[in-house]
């Protein structure tokens, strides 16, 4: 197939990579700090005001960021050329672009506590992120069903919203608690996939 978009190949590679990156930081987060829990901490403490290593992890999660806004950039432009709907592409891409303003701008407090003037807009910064996302997944799913190339991914859309809603409720009950950092690693890993699969079909596309 003859590619759609220009730099199509390289907008999904971006995207597969984003996930990749994200993840990384957080594993490495664990190898490097002795004192660092996976399955306590939540992957925001690692880029805390006075936490070790932040420089390297908020260039990391910079990174992460980039790769997404580049993909999303291109995503969208797909989306429209197939006539299909762009909200969904959009809503995502607005809260890639969020990533940004918190990781540079709202660090979560010493400690890694939502405390103080930064940590809280930290807080309250990233469950509009984590909103805004689900809107996206939600009109992805119904976007999907009027585009030929991406029929199937409406139920693999709609199957994510659910999970990642699903995960999200069990991170609330379990926030501050010792199994904070293993819930949030869940609804990462669900928002993870689903950014890959999707840059992973975007590549494809121009084959």
């Amino acid at each position: 197939m003859i590619s759609m978009v220009k730099y199509q190949k390289i907008y999904g590679i971006c995207g597969m990579f984003s996930p990749i990156v994200f993840t990384t930081l957080w594993i490495l987060g664990g190898i490097l700090q002795s004192d660092y829990s996976h399955i306590r901490d939540d992957v925001s403490s690692l880029m805390a005001l006075g936490a070790p290593d932040k420089l390297l992890f908020d260039t990391m999660n910079l990174i992460n960021y980039s790769l997404s806004t580049i993909f999303l950039i291109g995503f969208i432009m797909l989306i429209k050329e197939l006539k299909g709907s762009i909200v969904g592409p959009f809503l995502l891409l607005i809260s890639s672009i969020l990533g940004f303003v918190v990781t540079i701008f709202f660090p979560l407090n010493y400690g890694g506590e939502p405390t103080g003037a930064t940590g809280t807009w930290h807080f309250i910064l990233v469950m509009i992120m984590g909103f805004i996302a689900l809107g996206g997944m939600i009109a992805l799913w119904r976007g999907f069903r009027n585009v030929n190339e991406w029929k199937g991914y409406d139920l693999y859309s709609l199957i994510t919203v659910i999970l990642t809603f699903i995960f999200t409720m069990i991170l609330v009950i379990a926030a501050g608690s010792e199994i904070m950092g293993l819930a949030e690693r869940f609804v990462i890993i669900v928002n993870g996939q689903y950014s890959f699969v999707l840059s992973l079909k975007t590549y494809l596309l121009s084959e």
